[in-house]
């Protein structure tokens, strides 16, 4: 067993500016830590190349999730830009969704 990230949660974190475009934030690895206090999970994305958090989020009922074909999340906010993660591996689209 290997201290390495999984490759088939390795993703792009995109966020839509304001010409509707979306930008690369950045590549690294999801994971999701459950906050059972408050039922749900702390997703974070951690850039491959230095280390440095690329996305923080929870993840709430409230959101609206989208999966879009085999390896893309989408959500929107209402006080922050829409968000993408773009998956390597279906794999790990499919872990994360689920």
């Amino acid at each position: 067993m290997t201290d390495e990230p999984s490759k088939d949660r390795r993703v792009k974190v995109y966020q839509l500016n304001g010409e509707g475009q979306w930008d690369d934030n950045g590549t690294g690895h999801v994971t999701l830590t459950a906050v059972p206090e408050e039922n749900t999970f702390q997703m974070e994305v951690q850039c491959e190349d230095s280390g440095n958090v690329l996305l923080e989020h929870k993840v709430l009922r409230e959101i609206d999730y989208a999966r879009q074909g085999e390896t893309i999340i989408t959500w929107c906010q209402t006080d922050n830009p829409d968000l993408a993660l773009s998956f390597q591996e279906t794999a790990g689209c499919t872990d994360v969704w689920n």
